[in-house]
């Protein structure tokens, strides 16, 4: 079981997690999985492009993350 709990505190992003690293990227996926669907759906782009949006976003945020 792998469980990933994310919450903001003083304008800074903390995670707790349980599970290893395997369990803990397949969440990673799964979620990136949904967010890109819902993003095709509201945005009316293709799957592909927001796939691509979401690694975009993930690549630029690993960037700016303490």
């Amino acid at each position: 079981m792998g469980i990933i709990v994310t919450y903001i505190k003083y304008k800074k992003a903390k995670i707790k997690t349980i599970g290893n690293t395997l369990k803990l990227l397949t969440l990673l996926v799964s979620i990136s999985k949904y967010l890109a669907e819902r993003i095709s759906n509201e945005k009316g782009i293709s799957l592909k492009e927001a796939e691509n949006l979401v690694v975009d976003c993930i690549k630029d945020g690993m960037k700016v993350v303490n």
